[in-house]
């Protein structure tokens, strides 16, 4: 299956392959299935760590926090969105961490089926202010601003937002 990893140090995509295969080895071994490799896709932006893409059998994992937290990563994620793509197979549409995907973490993928993550990564953000306060943004919300798509508006004082200059 073609990976796309152009942004991505060849060293972590290599990691990435032989995490992925060899839990797909072992799932369809235990299953006794012969499920193909899921396209791995890297995207920079967010706090979500992976997501699994079910009718496309597609792994979408976060550049900057693959890069940030390397190997620790690799084997937490990897299995995590590996099993979202299993359970649909087998199980068809269920609760995303219902008790189907945790059968599948822990016995298939024998690994601790946790829910969220708690990698590090750098968010930029920026600082905005109204009235009363100063307000973070996140790059997103300060895009919007500047393309002048929308303002924001404080809850507590109601007045519309103003990107904060530094001096």
């Amino acid at each position: 299956m073609q990976q796309d990893y152009k942004h991505i140090p060849i060293y972590l995509h290599n990691q990435v392959m032989a995490c992925l295969r060899e839990h797909l080895n072992q799932a369809n071994q235990l299953l006794n299935t012969e499920y193909k490799e899921p396209k791995i896709c890297y995207k920079s932006k967010g706090s979500i760590a992976g997501s699994a893409i079910l009718n496309r059998w597609e792994i979408h994992l976060n550049t900057t926090m693959l890069c940030e937290n390397g190997e620790k990563f690799i084997e937490e994620v990897v299995p995590h969105e590996l099993a979202h793509l299993i359970t649909f197979q087998i199980y068809g549409k269920v609760k995303p961490h219902g008790k189907e995907w945790q059968y599948i973490m822990s016995e298939i993928m024998k690994q601790h089926p946790k829910v969220t993550h708690n990698f590090n990564f750098k968010r930029k953000e920026y600082v905005y202010l109204c009235d009363c306060q100063e307000h973070y943004l996140s790059s997103i919300r300060h895009n919007k601003i500047e393309k002048n798509k929308i303002s924001y508006q404080c809850r507590k004082c109601g007045s519309i937002l103003k990107l904060k200059n530094f001096v």
